[in-house]
């Protein structure tokens, strides 16, 4: 088993007379910069002007550029989107940096892939919560916590492990656990894990159950619009994959455990699976996500057209209308 460190495991007198700057204020920034300063620490908080600025001023903050906020932290959080990472470091992070500072990342994408380079003379980490933003205020506030992937990259103060348990301790996550791994092991989990086709099989179940005669609302709510899946992922937290089987009734259990099985190939499944890591690892996904980006995500644009054009989605929009979850005049996606 992997090393997990706990809340007497991290002490945050290693960020004492520190200075951490949050770099970018959305999705985890928000909740991280929140979380550290209700742990004590000082903090500062670094965005461009857009609308995360004006909730970083709603929330009391005062708001710096993010250059200016790196100038003023021995311990900087890159917290803006992955691919804004390059760009951030070479306008404005990098001139900031001095032998001892701290650069710490929720995701190991920019490092494992060489995309910017630190230098020898500053300790590299990564803090990588398994949890969504508002999550991981919410389970701060709750008093339990979420889990986090950390390493050490680059020790050059010697210091840097203190100190990365120490951000972990002060956002919240060693309360529940943070797990031992690397900048490498963090990227092929997360990016295999998001290539995973799920949305499209979702989307043949829909598909042959409409078929076979049922109603598309009826098939909508059973797949997932009910929000009874929720539940079932807490159990699966909670519980375990397969041990929250048992708290379905005995027919399910004979569906899902026994009767799949004659339509799961679980042989080519794996090749595929092995094919999407081999693409990760040897840069094939990196390179051509770069080439898409460079192409201004026009892949992307033709998949959401394509998507929205279905009539999954044409559904879904009516639906959710009848159930309030958006307003009568809220245009249905792709009409936006």
């Amino acid at each position: 088993m992997g090393k997990f460190y706990f809340d007497e495991d991290a002490d945050l007198a290693h960020l004492s007379g520190k200075t951490v700057a949050v770099l970018g204020y959305g999705n985890q920034g928000r909740s991280q910069a929140l979380n550290l300063k209700d742990s004590g620490v000082n903090v500062v908080v670094g965005n461009i002007e857009d609308e995360y600025a004006d909730i970083a001023r709603e929330d009391g903050w005062d708001l710096n550029t993010i250059e200016d906020a790196a100038a003023q932290a021995d311990i900087k959080l890159m917290l803006t989107s992955d691919d804004s990472h390059p760009e951030v470091w070479n306008n404005w992070v990098s001139k900031t940096m001095r032998p001892g500072h701290v650069l710490s990342f929720a995701h190991g994408f920019n490092i494992h892939y060489n995309e910017l380079d630190p230098g020898p003379d500053v300790d590299v980490i990564m803090v990588a919560p398994r949890m969504l933003g508002e999550g991981v205020r919410a389970t701060y506030l709750e008093g339990r916590g979420f889990p986090s992937l950390i390493c050490v990259h680059q020790d050059a103060s010697g210091n840097a492990q203190e100190v990365c348990l120490a951000i972990s301790k002060g956002i919240g996550s060693t309360r529940m656990g943070v797990l031992e791994s690397s900048f490498e092991e963090e990227v092929l989990i997360d990016l295999f894990e998001e290539h995973q086709p799920g949305l499209y099989a979702l989307r043949c179940m829909y598909q042959a159950l409409v078929e076979a005669g049922c109603s598309p609302e009826a098939v909508m709510l059973d797949l997932y619009a009910s929000g009874e899946s929720v539940k079932f992922a807490e159990y699966g937290r909670d519980l375990g994959a397969f041990e929250r089987m048992k708290r379905a009734s005995q027919t399910a259990q004979f569906g899902h455990l026994v009767w799949s099985k004659k339509y799961f190939d679980e042989e080519k499944t794996m090749e595929g699976m092995r094919e999407m890591l081999a693409n990760i690892k040897d840069g094939s996904f990196i390179k051509a996500l770069k080439e898409e980006r460079n192409k201004n995500l026009r892949q992307v644009d033709e998949v959401w057209k394509d998507n929205n054009e279905h009539e999954l989605v044409k559904r879904e929009h009516a639906l959710y209308q009848l159930l309030g979850r958006r307003g009568k005049d809220t245009p249905a996606p792709g009409d936006e």
